[in-house]
């Protein structure tokens, strides 16, 4: 389970990415020197929850379903695939191996 520290600092890069959307369209002119630097939070909050969600309370890495799911979601991502395809495959990858192994 993650720390109090972990789960604080994702609620709120979670609630920060969730204001810069929902203000998109009120500033439409916002400086670039802004996105420029907020650009990788989404990006780096997902990175987090797949970090946690990998890792047990030591730091090791379980090997489970998630693994290869996440394998498959990354490769997609990294050929370009739309993101909700990403999520989908990698979803059905641990659904069927959970399927598979009875787990």
């Amino acid at each position: 389970m993650a720390g109090p520290l972990t789960l604080g600092l994702i609620l709120g890069l979670a609630s920060l990415t969730f204001v810069m959307k929902a203000a998109g369209p009120l500033l439409p002119n916002i400086p670039a020197a802004i996105t420029a630097r907020t650009a990788g939070l989404a990006p780096a909050l997902l990175a987090a929850l797949v970090a946690i969600e990998l890792t047990g309370p030591n730091g090791v890495i379980h090997l489970d379903v998630k693994v290869p799911a996440v394998i498959v979601a990354s490769a997609l991502a990294a050929r370009r695939v739309p993101f909700i395809v990403c999520v989908i495959a990698g979803a059905l990858v641990a659904a069927l191996l959970r399927a598979a192994f009875h787990l």
